[in-house]
């Protein structure tokens, strides 16, 4: 099941026709229903790749809809630490 973005709802940036949000707006999914906040209309987006390691704040998190629009689920620096120090410590056992 994917998870809806209703982009009337969060802050997006939109650049050379690939839209842009943080993490914080959503929680991590493989798959993106993206709601347009001008037509209304719904694009379905599935995980295509990353730009780097889970635990980097500067990874994207690349969707592509089979129309060939993107989505790029940017990393935010304060979660990426939070989840990091997690793994690390239930690695650890502590």
């Amino acid at each position: 099941m994917s998870t809806i973005i209703n982009l009337a709802n969060i802050r997006y940036t939109v650049r050379n026709g690939n839209i842009y949000i943080s993490e914080v707006h959503t929680k991590f999914d493989t798959e993106y229903d993206v709601v347009s906040p001008k037509t209304g209309v719904t694009k379905t987006f599935n995980l295509e790749c990353s730009t780097g390691p889970e635990f980097d704040p500067n990874t994207e998190w690349i969707y592509k809809s089979a129309e060939g629009y993107k989505l790029h689920v940017c990393n935010d620096a304060k979660i990426t630490e939070q989840r990091a120090q997690s793994y690390l410590k239930h690695k650890l056992g502590k």
